[in-house]
Parts: structure tokens; C-alpha cells; sequence
């Protein structure tokens, strides 16, 4: 088993300051519907933060991860089609804009989830390693 962390972009952290901020200003003018939505969206921005990870089993899984508040996303790794290097700004379980769009099988025909492992090389690597048909897109 090995765990891959996620890379978190800069907008990332400035939309926890900014969503932090706004909860102390309607904290302090008493705004407290405001400032109960607000800390609700920090609580998830923290928690997508601390838990976001992708771990490759050792039974040819791919889990990603991203937080108790989210679906855990399970693919079999010798389903995936293809990997492709994109910047998107499409909400996903990656906190960064630079990802890795996964293409794979699933029961409906094809789907694809984004990713945005720390080191995306050692990431590709590692599943190539254990399924060398994937097709890395460049």
C-alpha cells in the first residue's frame, strides 16, 4: 500500500483566509447566521485539507480520498484507460489547479476523477508499475 499526499495551490489557502476572515467579521457584528454558514465552510475546507490522499493497494485499488464529508472514489486500477496532465478549475478531489485527469472503466462505460498527488511523476509511476497499458496523455 502506498499513500500519496494531495498539492494544495495557493487560491486553496487564500479561500480558507478569506472564508476565515468573513467569519470573524460576522462573528464580531453578531451576523450569526452568517457566521455559522461561514464556520461550516471552513470545517469542510479543513477537512478536505487534512484528508485528501490517494493510496494504491496492494490489491490493485485506487482510493481517493478527501475527507469524511465526501464519497470515497475506489477504482481498479486495471481499469484505468489513460492519465493526462490538466489544469482545471473543476470542483474535485484535488486541491490544486494543476491535476492528473484519470480516465477509467467503470459499469456505466467510461468516467474520469481528478487528482493532484504532491509529486504527479512518482503518482504515475507507481500505477504504470502496476498496469503498464495505462496511457499517459501529454
Amino acid at each position: 500500500m502506498r499513500t500519496f499526499q494531495t498539492r494544495v495551490g495557493g487560491w486553496y489557502w487564500a479561500l480558507i483566509i478569506v472564508c476565515s476572515c468573513l467569519l470573524f467579521v460576522f462573528f464580531w457584528i453578531h451576523q450569526l447566521l452568517l457566521a455559522v454558514l461561514f464556520a461550516v465552510i471552513v470545517i469542510y475546507e479543513i477537512e478536505m485539507l487534512i484528508h485528501t490522499h490517494y493510496v494504491l493497494t496492494t490489491e490493485g485499488k485506487l482510493h481517493v480520498c478527501s475527507g469524511r464529508f465526501a464519497k470515497e472514489v475506489i477504482i481498479s486500477i486495471d481499469c484505468i484507460l489513460s492519465i493526462q496532465r490538466v489544469k482545471s478549475f473543476i470542483f474535485a478531489p484535488a486541491l490544486s489547479f494543476h491535476r492528473l485527469k484519470i480516465v477509467y472503466k467503470n459499469k456505466e462505460g467510461k468516467a474520469f476523477t481528478f487528482v493532484s498527488p504532491r509529486n504527479p511523476d512518482d503518482f504515475i509511476a507507481a500505477l504504470l508499475k502496476k498496469n503498464p497499458s495505462i496511457a499517459v496523455v501529454r
